[in-house]
């Protein structure tokens, strides 16, 4: 029974925790404000004043830099829980999941098709993780501009004042990367880096991998898990209780207590893998159904930001206004979906690519220009030399 007290335990505990996040404001008066007050101004301060007396002023100074890594740079600590879930969650079915399918009349060849689709899995997360997102730079940027025109909408000409240089329309300035990027979906800290338009079709990759493995890895693991059950006919079967000694007839939540202390490993994996796979899918068909309508995550604030204002200016003609609006990056499912799966290099524009040629063409002259000059240095040493 106790298993089933700590599982409801975390499952109220992460809700409320959820709850207070998302609802809960500074200055509010609700039970959520007040939680939020209490878990995010209460505590911290408590905690610097007992750091202020234990360490002096580098204590609370130490704590401010970690919250401030941790929360407002980028780092690879949620890359390194990624992989510590992937890894350390197919590790285990292999280990006790594996054993299971040649026993319970699976083809062998679910073990290599489970590894084909994990390596399918980390690599997409390796391709979105350090693929360019397409940073804007001064070699780029004039062609960025002409290539993704400003709407007059939700994009006008203006410039970045962090980058110091104009922000084409779709791109964002992302402050945890310091860098414009083009075609700005977010910021994913799975990946550690922005999503753009130079990693867009891996990061859709790297959702519809992880929903496969979650599915398959779901599947299998209460495919055998139910096999175990009819196997041993455990619904017919007599429980002993370990305290009282009474014998029990099976009842589903007996069995399930039976199944957790003997196969707990592949339940806990294989329901792990069925709530991120809901997850995960939600998540999946909404990115897709942006791509379907020509616009992004950033884009999409921005649309429902803009339709509030009109919504809410009756007296200069909001109403009329809203009725004008149109996105002009929609180009048709069919050509949204093109430009996420064979996007535009934005390091390869002509007038970026004329650049690197000029500069190119000029370290070769300076190159040769001081070959020769070294040469014909030598060329009158040798000559004096003679004269000597």
């Amino acid at each position: 029974m106790n298993f089933y007290l700590l599982t409801a335990g975390y499952v109220v505990a992460g809700g409320l925790a959820v709850t207070i996040f998302i609802w809960g404001k500074a200055d509010g008066s609700s039970f959520f404000d007040k939680c939020y007050r209490i878990v995010c101004v209460y505590l911290p301060r408590t905690l610097k004043s007992v750091l202020l007396k234990c360490c002096g002023p580098r204590g609370p100074a130490a704590l401010d830099r970690t919250w401030d890594y941790l929360c407002y740079k980028t780092n690879p600590l949620v890359q390194i829980f990624y992989l510590f879930v992937v890894v350390g969650g197919y590790l285990v079915f292999v280990a006790f999941g594996y054993p299971m399918v040649t026993d319970q009349g699976f083809s062998s060849i679910h073990k290599y098709l489970g590894f084909v689709i994990f390596l399918f899995c980390v690599g997409t997360w390796w391709k979105a993780c350090f693929t360019d997102p397409g940073i804007v730079t001064k070699q780029n940027v004039e062609d960025l501009c002409e290539f993704y025109k400003w709407d007059e909408q939700i994009f006008t000409a203006q410039m970045c004042q962090t980058c110091n240089l104009m922000k084409p329309a779709r791109s964002k300035h992302c402050s945890l990367c310091n860098v414009c990027v083009a075609k700005f979906d977010h910021h994913c800290i799975w990946i550690n880096s922005c999503v753009g338009v130079g990693n867009h079709k891996y990061f859709l990759l790297f959702l519809w991998w992880h929903l496969v493995i979650c599915a398959y890895g779901c599947g299998m693991g209460l495919t055998m898990a139910w096999n175990i059950v009819i196997t041993k006919n455990l619904f017919a079967a007599q429980f002993v209780d370990p305290v009282t000694q009474e014998r029990k007839s099976a009842t589903w939540l007996i069995v399930l207590q039976y199944m957790m202390a003997t196969e707990g490993m592949i339940l806990f994996v294989s329901i792990l893998a069925c709530v991120m796979g809901l997850v995960l899918f939600g998540f999946f068909l909404w990115h897709l159904h942006l791509v379907r309508v020509g616009t992004t995550t950033n884009e999409l604030s921005k649309w429902n930001y803009v339709k509030w204002l009109l919504k809410n200016d009756k007296e200069e003609g909001g109403e009329e206004k809203l009725a004008k609006l149109n996105n002009i990056y929609n180009k048709g499912m069919f050509q949204n979906f093109k430009e996420v799966f064979i996007p535009v290099d934005v390091h390869k524009f002509p007038r970026q690519l004329a650049a690197e040629s000029k500069a190119l063409q000029a370290d070769s002259g300076k190159a040769s220009a001081a070959t020769s000059s070294a040469a014909n240095s030598k060329k009158a040493n040798k000559g004096k030399t003679k004269k000597g």
